[in-house]
């Protein structure tokens, strides 16, 4: 059996609300080769933050850094971790006590040999819970296994690439071998919402194969500070256009004949009302041109509805 030592580095900013609990989940996994690192990116709290961190004393490996952004947090991590893999988990967010357990039982279920797995990473499903930690979203067991079985399918990683907003995983649910690290590089440290999907795309074009487990073992917590939530998440920002426009450059590049790819990747676009991005993709498209045009009206027509629907339902809600 291959047990790897495995790092769970825990970025944390003004994370006295949370911390202890994602603390208390990662000590509290079956998996028994874990290390748990936990960085403190500056936190402005009286301190709040580090005192959390340093009840735990020994068990856990405690840095301090002065403020840079979570991805910064998280680099410092993989810096300083000395396990094999790195699992990520935000100080809001839970592990299930098998998350890692069940990972390295899949890694082990390939029948390849420990040399030829740094080239995988491993994602799992997930559920969300809320600010008291009530689940508000679970995934079934049906819906994870019909994932597991799609993500099996795909040929190669354009698929993954085509649908930016489709294949998603939560963040906190990868296991990612150190090596690709200095493979790939680490978290960009100049995005600040879309960092876990710049890395994933990265390693998809370099050829990674994702793995999935069929369970969810992460629990990601849905809270108004949340740094997508005080920000405003959009897809319209220069983060958004640098990965629309780069993931279609390398679609073009690698895939130039292959349609599909095109019609799945301008799909997504239009429904996320990246509009001149699908049309480029569309433009790819030589076959079934009048076909496309509709198809193209109908997405976009979806989309407009939709973010009409949103906005009358926020006025509604905050009247």
């Amino acid at each position: 059996m291959y047990l790897p030592k495995i790092s769970i580095v825990i970025p944390a900013y003004n994370a006295s609300n949370y911390l202890s609990e994602a603390i208390d989940s990662a000590l509290a996994q079956t998996y028994p080769n874990v290390e748990i690192i936990v960085v403190n990116d500056g936190s402005p709290d009286d301190g709040a933050t580090e005192r959390i961190a340093l009840s735990y004393g020994d068990r856990i490996r405690y840095f301090r850094k002065e403020n840079g952004g979570s991805s910064s947090a998280i680099n410092m991590g993989i810096a300083n971790m000395t396990g094999e893999w790195f699992s990520w988990l935000s100080h809001d967010d839970l592990y299930v006590p098998e998350k890692l357990e069940k990972q390295v039982a899949h890694m082990n279920s390939l029948g390849i040999a420990p040399t030829e797995l740094p080239k995988h990473i491993f994602f799992s499903a997930s559920d969300l819970i809320d600010e008291s930690g009530s689940i508000i979203r679970k995934t079934s067991r049906e819906q994870a296994l019909a994932r597991g079985e799609k993500l099996r399918a795909m040929p190669h990683n354009g698929y993954l690439i085509a649908e930016p907003t489709v294949h998603t995983f939560h963040g906190c649910s990868c296991l990612v071998h150190r090596d690709a690290f200095a493979d790939v590089g680490c978290f960009d440290e100049k995005l600040r919402i879309i960092n876990d999907v710049d890395l994933w795309y990265r390693l998809y074009a370099a050829g990674y194969r994702v793995e999935f487990v069929p369970e969810s073992l992460v629990k990601g917590r849905i809270h108004g500070a949340q740094v997508s939530k005080t920000i405003g998440y959009s897809y319209h920002n220069p983060e958004q256009d640098m990965y629309w426009n780069r993931s279609l450059d390398w679609l073009i590049e690698h895939y130039p004949e292959e349609e599909k790819l095109f019609f799945l990747f301008g799909r997504n676009a239009y429904l996320k009302t990246r509009n001149a991005e699908g049309d480029r993709a569309f433009a790819q498209i030589k076959s079934h041109k009048c076909r496309n045009a509709v198809i193209k009206y109908i997405y976009v027509g979806k989309a407009g509805l939709r973010s009409f629907a949103k906005k009358v339902y926020v006025k509604l809600k905050g009247s």
